[in-house]
C-alpha cells in the first residue's frame, strides 16, 4: 500500500505540473499576442481568471480518485479557459484557436474510449456554438469557408485520435482477456523461460527451454521436473543451485553444451499468489560474449580495421589501434579519403575513390581488385606525427542491414618489412659497387692509379682550405670547388673508375646549381654541400687499401722521370681511348717528342690536369665523327699531337697539343657569349675577345651536358692553373684544319748535376 502511495502522489505531482505549464503557455502566449496586436485588456479580470482557472484544474487533479477523468475534466477546463480568453480580447488574437483545441485532443487517448466521445463531441459542439453567433475564433476578418476548413482539419484530427483510442483500448482489452496469452508469449519467445509450482515441476514452459529436453511441443514437458529439462551436467549442477534459491536467483551461466561453449544469464522469482511457485528466466548472452570476445580480440590485434560507406566516411566501432596507426583521433564521421589526402597526389586520390566505387559496385572480379589495388603499399603521411609509416590496405565488401553494402578495410602497418627490404637493398646494391669499383680499379696500372690518388688528395686538400677561406666571397669559393670537383671526376672518368665518376658527376651538377642560383647562398645549403664533400671525400681511404694491395703485387717498369712520361702519357691515351668510346668518336694520341726532365722537374700535377682538360675537349668539341671526317676527305681517326721541351736556356716548359678537327666555331661562340652577357653585340667578330669568351666559367657551347663535357668548366679550369704557376697560354685555330694550344711555364728548376 506504501509503494502504491508514492506511486499516487508522483501521479498527482507530475499532472499538477503539466497543468499549471499548460496554463503559464496559454496565458505568456495571449499576452504576447495581445501586446503585439495593440489590444486593451482588462488585466485584473484576466489574472483573475487565470488564477480560478490555475485552482480549479488543481483542485480537480487533487480530489479525483479515478485518473482516467482527469483526461476529460483537465482538457475541458482548459479549452473553456482559453475560450474566455478569446471571450476578453474580442477574438482579435483566435489565430491559434483550433491549435489549442488539437492539443487538448491529443491528451484523451489516455482516457477510455467512451470519454474521448463525450470531450470530442463537446469541443464541437462548443466551436459550432462559437462560429453560429459570429465569433472568429480563427481570427478577426477571416472568410468564412477559412475556419469551415479549419474547423474539418480539427473534427478530422479528433477522429483520427478516436479511432486510435479505440484500437488501443481494443487491443488491451483483448489481451487482457485472453486465458492463454502467456502460453502464446511462450510459444513465441526466443528467452528460456518456465513457471514451476511448489514441487519444482513445470507448469508451463517456452518452446525454446523444451527444445532443451528435445521435444518440440512444449506441452509434453508439462508437470515434469524442471531439473530434466537440462541436459549435460554442468546444466543440471546450474539448474540445481537455481532451484534452492528459486524465490530470489540471479546468476551468470558459464557451461558448454554439445561441444560449444554457452554463456546464460539465469533468474528466478517467487510468484506472490502463495501458490509457492516461481517464475524461471534464462537469457541467452553466447552471442554478446562472442561479440566482446571478438571485440576484445579487435582490439588487442595491432591491426587497422574499420568500415567505410560509399561516401568513404569511417563508421563506429572501428578497431582500437586504428587511431594509433593513423595517429589521429575520434575517426568516427571522418571521410578515409580526407585522412589519405596528404600521402598520394591528386591524381592518385581521384584514382583511389573510383577505385573504391568498383568495390561497392561489386561487378569486378574480387581477385581483378586485389591485383589492382592503389594502396597495397601506401606511404602514409600525418601532421600530426613526425614518423613516416608504410601500410598495406586490403578492401572487401560487406552487407549490414537492409542491404546497405559497406567496405570493410583492413590496414596493416609494413613499415619494418619495408624498411628491411630497403635496407637489404641498399647493402645488395653497395656491395654490387664495391665488387664494380674493384673490377674498375683492378684494371688500372698501379703506377697511373697512384698518380691519380696523389692528384685527388691535392684537390681535396685544396677544396678543404678553399670552404675555410674566409676572406674569399661564397661565388668565389663555389668556382674554387666546382674546378676542383671537375678535375677529380675527369682523372675517374680517364680511369674508367665509372662508379666514382658518376658520385663525384652528381656533386658537380649540385655545386652548378649553386652556382646558378640567384642571390645569395644560405648557409645551410654550404653546409650541406660541405657533408656531400665529406662524404665523397672517405671514399678515398677504400681507394688507399686497394692501391696498397695493387702495389703490392706491382712491377717497376722504369724510374725517374722516363716512368713520369710513361704515366702522363699513359693517362693522356686513356682520356682520349675512354671520352671516344663513350661519344662514338675514333682518335689516338701522338706523343713523340717529351722531355723527360720538363715532365719530372715541371709542375707535374698541373701540367697533366692541363693537358688532361684539353685532350678531353679536343675530343669532345673538336674531332668530328668518322663519318664526318670521311666526307671532309680526312682518316676516320683523328689524331692529337703532344710536345713538351724545355728551352735552351731552360726558363720555360713548352707544351704544345693540337688535333686535326673542326676547329673553333666562332659564330657559335659569339652567339653564346652574347646570350651569356659575356661580350657585347658589336665584339662578335673580333677573334681575341671570342677567345679569351672561351675561358669564361660555364661557358660552353655544347647542347647537352655530360660527364665528358659541357659544363663550361674545363678551359676555366686551364685558364685558372695555368695562372697559379705564373704560365701564359695561346691558342690558334683555322677551320677544318684543328686547333692548337701553346703553352709556356717558367721551369725554376736548377740543371741536374752530371
Amino acid at each position: 500500500m506504501a509503494k502504491k502511495k508514492i506511486e499516487n502522489q508522483k501521479l498527482r505531482k507530475t499532472a499538477n505540473i503539466s497543468s499549471i505549464i499548460m496554463i503559464i503557455f496559454i496565458s505568456a502566449s495571449y499576452f504576447i499576442e495581445t501586446q503585439i496586436a495593440d489590444i486593451e485588456i482588462n488585466y485584473i479580470f484576466t489574472w483573475l481568471t487565470i488564477g480560478f482557472s490555475m485552482l480549479t484544474v488543481l483542485s480537480i487533479i487533487n480530489t479525483t480518485i479515478n485518473y482516467y477523468k482527469l483526461a476529460l475534466n483537465v482538457p475541458l477546463i482548459l479549452i473553456l479557459f482559453y475560450t474566455i480568453l478569446m471571450i476578453m480580447s474580442g477574438w482579435q488574437v483566435s489565430h491559434y484557436f483550433f491549435i489549442c483545441l488539437a492539443i487538448c485532443t491529443i491528451s484523451c487517448i489516455y482516457s477510455c474510449f467512451h470519454r474521448t466521445v463525450i470531450f470530442i463531441i463537446f469541443q464541437n459542439i462548443l466551436t459550432g456554438y462559437l462560429i453560429i453567433m459570429g465569433h472568429p475564433v480563427t481570427g478577426a476578418g477571416v472568410p468564412l469557408f477559412i475556419t469551415l476548413v479549419n474547423w474539418a482539419a480539427c473534427l478530422f484530427s479528433s477522429c483520427i485520435m478516436l479511432l486510435l483510442t479505440r484500437s488501443a483500448t481494443i487491443v488491451l482489452s483483448k489481451a487482457l482477456e485472453q486465458q492463454h496469452s502467456f502460453r502464446e508469449l511462450l510459444a513465441t519467445t526466443e528467452n528460456y523461460v518456465a513457471m514451476i509450482d511448489d514441487r519444482n515441476q513445470v507448469i508451463y514452459a517456452s518452446k525454446t527451454l523444451s527444445s532443451l529436453a528435445n521435444t518440440k511441443d512444449s506441452s509434453l514437458v508439462e508437470g515434469r521436473p524442471l531439473l530434466d529439462l537440462f541436459p549435460g551436467r554442468s546444466l543440471k549442477i546450474n539448474a540445481g543451485k537455481l532451484l534452492k534459491e528459486k524465490h530470489d536467483y540471479a546468476e551468470d551461466w558459464e557451461f558448454s553444451l554439445y561441444g560449444q561453449k554457452r554463456y546464460f544469464k539465469a533468474a528466478s522469482h517467487g510468484l506472490q499468489d502463495g501458490s509457492g511457485g516461481s517464475l524461471i528466466s534464462l537469457y541467452d548472452m553466447t552471442h554478446l560474449a562472442e561479440r566482446d570476445e571478438i571485440a576484445a580480440m579487435k582490439d588487442s590485434l595491432k591491426i587497422g580495421i574499420f568500415f567505410m560507406d560509399g561516401n568513404f566516411i569511417i563508421q563506429d566501432h572501428y578497431s582500437r589501434y586504428l587511431e594509433d596507426l593513423l595517429s589521429q583521433k575520434n575517426l568516427f564521421g571522418k571521410l578515409f579519403t580526407d585522412i589519405i589526402a596528404d600521402s598520394v597526389s591528386a591524381n592518385e586520390l581521384s584514382a583511389i575513390k573510383d577505385y573504391f566505387k568498383m568495390i561497392i559496385d561489386r561487378t569486378y572480379d574480387q581477385e581483378m581488385l586485389e591485383d589492382i589495388n592503389p594502396l597495397n603499399e601506401l606511404y602514409y603521411v600525418c601532421k600530426n606525427a613526425s614518423d613516416r609509416k608504410v601500410f598495406q590496405c586490403a578492401f572487401t565488401t560487406v552487407e549490414r542491414g537492409r542491404g546497405e553494402v559497406f567496405i570493410l578495410v583492413t590496414i596493416y602497418d609494413i613499415t619494418a618489412r619495408v624498411e628491411l627490404q630497403q635496407r637489404l637493398a641498399e647493402e645488395e646494391a653497395r656491395r654490387q659497387e664495391e665488387m664494380q669499383a674493384v673490377f674498375e680499379l683492378i684494371q688500372v696500372d698501379p703506377s697511373v692509379f697512384s698518380d691519380f690518388m696523389g692528384d685527388m688528395d691535392h684537390e681535396f686538400d685544396s677544396i678543404d682550405k678553399t670552404l675555410k677561406n674566409e676572406s674569399i666571397s661564397t661565388h668565389e669559393v663555389l668556382v674554387k670547388v666546382y674546378q676542383s670537383v671537375h678535375a677529380i671526376k675527369s682523372n675517374a672518368v680517364i680511369l674508367g673508375l665509372n662508379i666514382f665518376g658518376n658520385k663525384v658527376h652528381n656533386l658537380e651538377s649540385k655545386i652548378k646549381k649553386l652556382r646558378e642560383m640567384e642571390g645569395k647562398v644560405s648557409f645551410s645549403e654550404m653546409l650541406n654541400l660541405t657533408m656531400e664533400i665529406e662524404k665523397i671525400s672517405k671514399e678515398r681511404e677504400g681507394f688507399n687499401d686497394v692501391l696498397n694491395k695493387l702495389n703490392s703485387y706491382a712491377k717497376s717498369s722504369g724510374s725517374g722521370g722516363k716512368q713520369n712520361v710513361k704515366i702522363l702519357v699513359d693517362s693522356l691515351a686513356i682520356a682520349i681511348s675512354k671520352a671516344s668510346e663513350d661519344i662514338k668518336n675514333k682518335a689516338r694520341l701522338v706523343a713523340n717528342d717529351i722531355d723527360a726532365e720538363a715532365v719530372e722537374k715541371g709542375p707535374r700535377r698541373i701540367v697533366k690536369e692541363i693537358l688532361t682538360q684539353l685532350v678531353r675537349n679536343s675530343i669532345v668539341h673538336g674531332i668530328e665523327s668518322p663519318e664526318i671526317r670521311k666526307g671532309k676527305g680526312k682518316n676516320e681517326t683523328g689524331i692529337v699531337k703532344l710536345s713538351i721541351k724545355l728551352t735552351e736556356d731552360r726558363k720555360h716548359i713548352h707544351i704544345k697539343l693540337s688535333d686535326d678537327g673542326k676547329g673553333l666555331d666562332y659564330k657559335s661562340i659569339a652567339k653564346k657569349a652574347i646570350s651569356r652577357k659575356i661580350i657585347k653585340k658589336e665584339e662578335a667578330d673580333n677573334k681575341d675577345a671570342l677567345l679569351k669568351a672561351i675561358f669564361a666559367p660555364g661557358f660552353s657551347t655544347a647542347e647537352t651536358e655530360g660527364v665528358h663535357g659541357g659544363r663550361g668548366i674545363g678551359l676555366n679550369l686551364v685558364r685558372d692553373r695555368i695562372k697559379e704557376v705564373n704560365g701564359t697560354i695561346k691558342l690558334r685555330s683555322e677551320a677544318d684544319k684543328g686547333i692548337v694550344f701553346m703553352i709556356s711555364i717558367p721551369f725554376n728548376q736548377p740543371p741536374k748535376a752530371s
